[in-house]
């Protein structure tokens, strides 16, 4: 019961903005991304694209990413940009919930709601590629 009345309290003290922001800072505290086996580098083509497939389940959502001509590198995080290389830095409602070194994960624990998940692909310097993809999830339980 404790748990209801703190919420309704912080929307009647705030700015209507200010609260939202507030809740769903909180409402994505325990979300949990479980990354999956690499499936090593994928060349099609020479030009890099990406494709983003998701399945959402009743409390999770999988995700696989599709990049051209890319290697997910770990190991070189924080170093120099090297063409080709890189990791996903992923993102539930414009804030940044995780960094990851495999094309394929499992987002467990998102609240009931709508989220917008957006998986950005950046070089080992931690720059963008230009390569983003968004959607949108509904949980309900």
């Amino acid at each position: 019961m404790m748990k209801l009345v703190i919420p309704i309290i912080l929307l009647v003290m705030c700015v209507p903005s200010l609260c939202v922001q507030a809740a769903e800072l909180e409402s994505l505290e325990n979300v949990k991304i479980v990354p999956l086996q690499s499936t090593g580098v994928v060349n099609i083509s020479p030009s890099r694209n990406m494709e983003v497939n998701y399945d959402k389940k009743e409390d999770w959502v999988y995700v696989e990413c599709f990049v051209d001509g890319f290697k997910f590198t770990e190991n070189k995080v924080g170093s120099l940009h090297q063409e080709g290389e890189g990791h996903i830095r992923l993102y539930i409602n414009d804030e940044h919930v995780d960094t990851l070194f495999q094309p394929a994960f499992i987002i467990e624990n998102l609240p009931e709601g709508e989220h917008v998940v957006k998986v950005v692909v950046v070089k080992n310097d931690r720059s963008p590629y230009d390569l983003e993809e968004s959607f949108t999830v509904k949980m309900e339980r």
